[in-house]
C-alpha cells in the first residue's frame, strides 16, 4: 500500500476540528499551521503535496485581495509545487475570482463543506 501524500492545513481564521479529524482519519499525514508566516516556512522546508486553506478577504488588506497571496506566490516559485485547495464563503466569491486571475488554485470549495467532502477533494487532488 502506498503512503498518502502529506497535507498542510492553514487554519488562520476559523476553527475546523472536523476537517482536521476527517483528514487524519482518512490516513493523510497532516500538519496544521495557524499563522501564514509559519505555513510559508513549512512549505519551503517540507514541500507538502497538498495545501488546504481558508480564503479570507478584508478591506483593510489594502495592497492585497486576501490572506493567501504570499503563500500562493511561494507555492508558485517553489521547486516542488503543492496542489492547493481553498474553501471560501460565497459572499467573498468576487474577491476570490480576483485572486484566481493572478494565481492558480487547484480546487475551490464553497462553505459549508463537510469533512467528508473535503477529504474527497483531497483524494481527487492526490490522484487517489
Amino acid at each position: 500500500m502506498s503512503q498518502k501524500p502529506s497535507v498542510l492545513m492553514i487554519n488562520e481564521y476559523g476553527l475546523y476540528p472536523e476537517f482536521i479529524s476527517a483528514i487524519r482519519d482518512a490516513g493523510y499525514p497532516l500538519t496544521v499551521e495557524h499563522l501564514m508566516r509559519n505555513a510559508i516556512k513549512r512549505i519551503k522546508r517540507d514541500a507538502p503535496a497538498i495545501v488546504v486553506a481558508e480564503f479570507a478577504h478584508e478591506s483593510h488588506f489594502r495592497d492585497r485581495v486576501s490572506n493567501l497571496e504570499s503563500m500562493l506566490a511561494q507555492v508558485e516559485r517553489g521547486r516542488i509545487r503543492p496542489r492547493t485547495l481553498v474553501f471560501y464563503d460565497a459572499a467573498k466569491r468576487p474577491y476570490l475570482d480576483r485572486l484566481l486571475e493572478i494565481f492558480r488554485i487547484d480546487r475551490c470549495l464553497e462553505m459549508p463543506v463537510s469533512g467528508e467532502a473535503l477529504v474527497s477533494e483531497i483524494e481527487a487532488l492526490s490522484g487517489g
